[in-house]
């Protein structure tokens, strides 16, 4: 099964790694480098650790982020 998580690697004008869950930001990595060598070297470890929730975390960690994601549709006018 393909893994819910990807990454968009940081680059010399963005100074942070996206870690995506189904193709939308979940985390940027935040660690206190101008290097995104070092932001791109955590954002796979921190990928890592998400791949192993248990079936139980994922579940909750998609409910939350849905919520999120709903309330600011809702709060947010369409253009």
């Amino acid at each position: 099964m393909a893994s819910p998580y990807a990454i968009t690697p940081s680059d010399e004008t963005a100074l942070g790694s996206l870690i995506l869950l189904h193709g939308r930001v979940l985390l940027i990595t935040g660690l206190s480098s101008d290097s995104a060598v070092q932001h791109n070297r955590l954002a796979d470890p921190m990928v890592g650790v998400l791949a192993r929730l248990t079936p139980a975390e994922q579940a909750e960690l998609e409910a939350i982020v849905g919520a999120h994601e709903t309330r600011w549709t809702q709060e947010t006018p369409a253009p």
